[in-house]
């Protein structure tokens, strides 16, 4: 799959320091956000109770075993969000996408945290293995990380901190490379005790690893997820990602932990036949137009009746490459079909106009696909959610 599309685009940084976090915006984005939405800084969302959530079986529960599903939205990574002055900083955007007085009723927030963001490296490229140092992650969680989950405290909403690398073929790239092993441990290491007290927010492992999986290296071996043999993958995976769950655990023992899987997260079917070791454990699927994860229920659904599913990445776009293409009387009518018929987390991406499929326009008004998933969220709002007394 080509990723650049979706999370790139034509981003180029500007310095560090050249604006502050409440002071992103010029004043011709400004008065677009003014046409666009009023109200995006505003304090409207009422939010939901955050409390310590748990697994129970293939289901998420609040303490007092009340079953929860989260349902929400992508955002860009938070320091890309606060250094672009072309595009509303994460304070706001988070307030926005929280907004009961402007109908968005997103319960969970993904906040993608980039190694090419974290590195300071070219928004285009792919960042090297290291991607970034000790220093630069910790100024990036104090600076950029911390502020954007605490935002998504003050306006009542879980957060997933995503560690989120999704680039890269090579074997430095490999998810059993020595190179990802040392970067991820540093990362888990230092970002999971941040916010082991923080009961708002979950880990998700590793965002999209590629690979090895079954056919990466042989152009002419095609083995579907749902294989049987495919569970040689997951196993390879389960021995390389295994120590990076632990690491969580040892320093947050209560966030509940999301578990991706290769070949961009797409092999969740095997979840159920091998699971991690460790308590609250969750595992991740990501899927766009795919016709080759299609159908919905047979590649998340048929996991997700035996082990919590969150399909942190999904949606689709009217352009790009076929993958992603498709429209919201077939994609969005099916995606819309599949959640309603399983007990499965969802987050669409993405709330933002650079990052594609972009629920927002480039005057930051919301376009169709936006307003799709909008409407959604609204009619779910009161949905599945926490108990609302009784948690301090």
């Amino acid at each position: 799959m080509v990723r650049d599309e979706r999370t790139h685009g034509n981003d180029s940084a500007t310095p560090r320091g050249v604006v502050s976090r409440r002071e992103m915006l010029g004043a011709t984005v400004t008065g677009a956000l003014a046409l666009a939405a009023p109200g995006v800084v505003g304090r409207g969302a009422a939010g939901i109770p955050t409390p310590w959530l748990h697994r129970d079986g293939n289901l998420i529960k609040d303490p007092s075993d009340n079953t929860v599903i989260l349902r929400g939205v992508n955002v860009p990574d938070p320091k890309r969000m606060d250094t672009k002055a072309f595009r509303p900083n994460a304070t706001e955007t988070i307030r926005r996408v929280t907004n009961e007085s402007e109908n968005w009723y997103a319960r969970v927030i993904r906040l993608p945290v980039q190694p090419v963001d974290i590195g300071d490296h070219d928004p285009g490229g792919i960042p090297p293995v290291p991607g970034f140092t000790e220093r630069q992650l910790e100024r990036y969680v104090s600076d950029y990380l911390r502020p954007a989950v605490d935002d998504c405290a003050e306006q009542g909403v879980y957060c997933i901190v995503d560690y989120h690398r999704h680039r890269g073929e090579d074997d430095s790239h490999a998810y059993t490379s020595q190179g990802i092993h040392d970067e991820l441990t540093m990362f888990w290491e230092t970002v999971a005790p941040e916010f082991a007290e923080d009961s708002h927010v979950l880990f998700e492992v590793y965002n999209e690893p590629i690979h090895p999986f079954q056919g990466h290296y042989e152009p002419n071996v095609d083995v579907d997820p749902t294989d049987d043999e495919a569970i040689e993958t997951w196993n390879t995976w389960k021995d390389a990602a295994q120590p990076w769950v632990d690491t969580i655990r040892s320093n947050a023992p209560q966030n509940v932990i999301l578990i991706g899987s290769p070949r961009w997260s797409q092999w969740t079917y095997q979840a159920p036949r091998n699971e991690f070791d460790g308590d609250n454990l969750a595992y991740t699927g990501h899927v766009y137009a795919h016709p080759s994860l299609r159908p919905l229920s047979t590649y998340f659904g048929e996991p997700s009746r035996h082990v919590p599913v969150f399909m942190t990445e999904f949606g689709w776009g009217p352009y790009g490459a076929e993958w992603l293409k498709g429209t919201a009387e077939v994609e969005g009518e099916e995606f819309k079909a599949f959640f309603e018929n399983h007990d499965v987390h969802w987050q669409v991406w993405c709330f933002d106009s650079k990052w594609s499929p972009a629920m927002l326009d480039h005057d930051w008004s919301i376009n169709s696909y936006g307003t799709f998933w909008q409407d959604v969220l609204a009619q779910q709002r009161s949905s599945a959610l926490p108990e609302t007394t009784g948690f301090e």
